[in-house]
């Protein structure tokens, strides 16, 4: 070996671009060639020899056959208006392969890199960004004909690696007012690579793209706090985009967009993946499967998934103050409530501006006191033995946002989708849960060519198939 590698330094480049054309052609797909009579052309990653042997051995990576699989094949859907391209005025697949071969000249064979461009199941998240992508363009496009010009920023909820979000940044290149303007992308995980995302962001400016901003660390569930940075954050109407999201991050996400309201957030697109513990562990009970005890005693009643509603800016704000009245009502201590005498934050027993005086100290108390929320219903004004809500409990009670309830038994589900299975009956139940006018539950037919389910275990598994339904809602054209 040590030998080799001698005679290989020894050798003069264009014998190193011999050797490596040959290795190339060893490990680029088959398919690769039957498409294509000449073989690919040199990626140029750098001037020197050894960096462009380098970039040869990237020809194994997914990006390759991902190209090669859109190019020759075109989306893997059953779906005929989906695949038919004068359907649309856009056609974002064959824009997408034009990107991808730009990231594959760019980047393939970079290690940096290796994590996004040579990803296991790149070419299906690229298929499912791609259908995203087709209904957020087709709605731009019949939005601008009713002169709605005002930019619109994308939300990638959920976000992942950000593959929905690099690609929606090269399509959008160069593009008028009309359409996105800027991406953001959400998601709970802290740690993720997101390299290839400071790395484009450099060129974004330059070549007049939408740059992406990475919102690390944001809890969907944790919708209020969401909801006020989206806000805080941007100024135009918001477009949503999650895909694959699973459990409870459904119903999440159609709460956010819900809170929102129409005016804010003006486009939502939906893939549903799992579905939520409270539906898989009813049917297993039906099926003669262990439920858990404390689902047993309860399983007779309908079981429903919580859905946020629409709550203005007003009434959010009101119920997040007395929220904040009832946690020090119920503390006994108001930490957060400056000092009557001095506006620092401590008790005004310790206060060092009290009067010597007995009688003055009391009649400060008694004044301190009327500042801080009644015991018994969090306002402010009176005492608890004062307390003009008689029919109260003893404590104030939590003041929770508006919710609608979804039945999620296995009747309802089925009946939402005429007796299908039940995870189209649950997408089509998340559909009703949209508060928008317009709102489409459809299945795209997205196929898994990679995975063999034709088998007895697997007739009655509802997760068997690819997850290829999209809700797609919008507020308006």
């Amino acid at each position: 070996m040590k030998s080799w590698f001698i005679y290989a330094t020894l050798l003069t480049p264009h014998c190193h671009s011999l050797l490596a054309t040959r290795y190339t052609k060893r490990r680029i797909p088959p398919s690769y060639h039957r498409a294509h009579s000449q073989p690919p052309s040199m990626v140029a990653v750098g001037d020197d020899c050894a960096n462009m042997h380098y970039a040869h051995n990237s020809s194994h990576w997914k990006i390759w056959s991902v190209i090669n699989e859109l190019e020759t094949n075109g989306l893997s859907s059953n779906n005929a208006h989906v695949r038919k391209k004068e359907c649309h005025n856009i056609d974002v697949t064959n824009t997408v392969v034009q990107i991808l071969r730009h990231w594959r000249d760019l980047w393939a064979g970079q290690s940096d890199w290796q994590s996004l461009l040579n990803k296991k199941s790149l070419l299906h998240e690229v298929e499912e960004s791609i259908v995203a992508l087709q209904f957020l363009v087709d709605w731009l496009e019949e939005r601008s004909k009713q002169n709605n010009n005002s930019p619109v920023t994308l939300v990638d909820v959920c976000c992942g690696k950000g593959i929905l979000s690099m690609l929606a940044s090269y399509l959008f290149r160069g593009k008028t007012s009309t359409h996105v303007s800027s991406i953001i992308m959400l998601d709970r995980q802290q740690d993720i690579n997101w390299h290839h995302i400071m790395e484009s962001n450099k060129h974004a400016e330059r070549e007049d793209r939408p740059t992406i901003s990475t919102w690390g660390g944001c809890n969907l569930h944790d919708v209020d706090t969401i909801v006020e940075r989206l806000e805080d954050y941007t100024c135009g109407p918001l477009a949503l985009i999650g895909i694959h999201l699973c459990k409870q991050l459904s119903p999440s996400c159609i709460g956010l967009v819900n809170i929102l309201g129409p005016e804010k957030c003006s486009f939502l697109c939906l893939a549903p993946c799992c579905l939520p513990r409270v539906v898989t562990t009813m049917s297993k009970s039906r099926n003669g499967g262990m439920m858990p005890k404390r689902i047993k005693s309860t399983h007779q009643i309908p079981l429903t998934i919580s859905v946020r509603a629409y709550e203005s800016e007003e009434e959010r704000q009101a119920r997040k103050e007395s929220n904040r009245r009832r946690d020090g009502a119920m503390k006994r201590t108001f930490a957060d409530v400056p000092c009557y005498l001095c506006s620092e934050l401590h008790p005004i027993h310790k206060c060092n501006l009290l009067p010597p005086d007995e009688k003055e100290r009391i009649d400060i108390f008694q004044k301190a006191a009327a500042l801080n929320p009644c015991w018994k219903c969090g306002e402010i004004g009176h005492f608890r033995e004062n307390c003009p809500k008689t029919e109260q409990p003893s404590r104030p009670r939590l003041a929770l946002p508006p919710t609608m309830d979804l039945d999620v038994t296995e009747s309802e589900l089925c009946n939402a989708h005429d007796g299908g299975g039940l995870f189209e009956g649950y997408c089509h139940l998340l559909g009703t849960a949209v508060q928008r006018a317009d709102v489409k539950v459809l299945d795209v037919g997205l196929v898994n060519n990679s995975a063999h389910h034709d088998n007895a275990a697997n007739l009655e598994n509802w997760n068997r198939d690819r997850k290829s339904i999209f809700i797609v809602s919008t507020a308006s054209k």
